[in-house]
C-alpha cells in the first residue's frame, strides 16, 4: 500500500503527499515526498476534511445525485484531490498548485483498484 501511495505522488507533477484514510478520520497509510516532510501534515488535513466529505456524501444522497466518486478542493496555497474507494475509505493527494490536477485525478483513478485490493486483501 505504501508503494502505491508513493507511485501516486511520484507520477503526479507537483504532488506533495498521498494518504489512504477512513471516513472516520483514521489514517491507514500515508506517503510524503521527502522534500515536503517538514511542512506537510497530510494526516491532520485529511482528518479535518474527512468529516466534511461525509457531509458532502450525505448531501449528494439527499439530493438523489448518487454516489460521490471524486472531490477536488482548490485553495490559495494548494489543491487536494480525493478519490472515494468505498463507503469507508478514500485516498487523497495534495498538490502544490492546480496545474496538474487532471493528471492527478487520472492517476488516482488508475491506482484505485490496487489500493482497494490491498485494503480488503483481494
Amino acid at each position: 500500500m505504501d508503494e502505491i501511495l508513493r507511485t501516486i505522488v511520484d507520477k503526479t507533477p507537483g504532488a506533495k503527499a498521498a494518504i489512504l484514510m477512513g471516513f472516520d478520520g483514521i489514517a491507514v497509510e500515508q506517503w510524503v515526498a521527502p522534500q515536503y516532510e517538514q511542512d506537510t501534515d497530510i494526516e491532520s488535513m485529511a482528518m479535518e476534511f474527512s468529516f466534511r466529505f461525509l457531509e458532502l456524501r450525505d448531501a449528494a444522497s439527499s439530493l438523489e445525485m448518487g454516489q460521490i466518486s471524486d472531490i477536488t478542493l482548490k485553495a490559495e496555497y494548494g489543491t487536494v484531490i480525493v478519490r472515494v474507494l468505498s463507503q469507508e475509505y478514500f485516498v487523497a493527494v495534495v498538490l502544490e498548485t492546480a496545474a496538474h490536477m487532471g493528471k492527478g485525478r487520472w492517476i488516482l483513478r488508475s491506482q484505485a483498484a490496487a489500493l482497494t485490493d490491498d485494503l480488503y486483501g483481494n
